[in-house]
């Protein structure tokens, strides 16, 4: 597990969220493009996530918080209120807020490469492997010849 300060998540919200299935894409736009940018400028918040049940229009905003001073401080806010306001027309029914405390956070963070050089690396490693399967294919049409 990590213990470095960075990664002391203490607490947690779930936001459900019922959206209906005509505004989908809309919901999506709004969360990428508004919502989750003004989240970030929110203290003590250290990450975001939008789930979604696989095949269906039920979503979960999770946000993991420093403690839960920030997070109900995020609660009660008019930034809170404003974003909840926004996507309302879209949702079949108010969104169901469920707060935890963090017992155990482990990502292995020491274990994993940051996402960008993880996809760097498997960018890399896809041209390099697009290079060989071209160089043999050459090799292959030099012989036939």
């Amino acid at each position: 597990m990590s213990t470095r300060d960075s990664d002391n998540i203490r607490y947690a919200r779930r936001v459900a969220l019922s959206v209906k299935p005509e505004e989908i894409d809309n919901f999506l736009t709004k969360m990428r493009n508004e919502i989750f940018p003004s989240l970030r400028n929110q203290a003590g918040i250290r990450r975001m996530y939008l789930l979604r049940t696989p095949g269906e229009s039920d979503f979960v905003s999770l946000t993991l918080w420093d403690n839960k001073s920030y997070a109900d401080a995020y609660g009660t806010s008019n930034s809170f209120t404003k974003n909840t306001e926004s996507v309302r027309n879209m949702l079949e029914s108010d969104p169901a807020v469920t707060q935890f405390d963090v017992d155990l956070h482990d990502v292995n963070a020491e274990d994993l490469p940051a996402p960008r050089t993880a996809l760097k690396k498997a960018a890399t490693a896809t041209r390099k492997s697009v290079r060989k399967s071209r160089t043999k294919t050459k090799k292959k049409s030099t012989k036939r010849r």
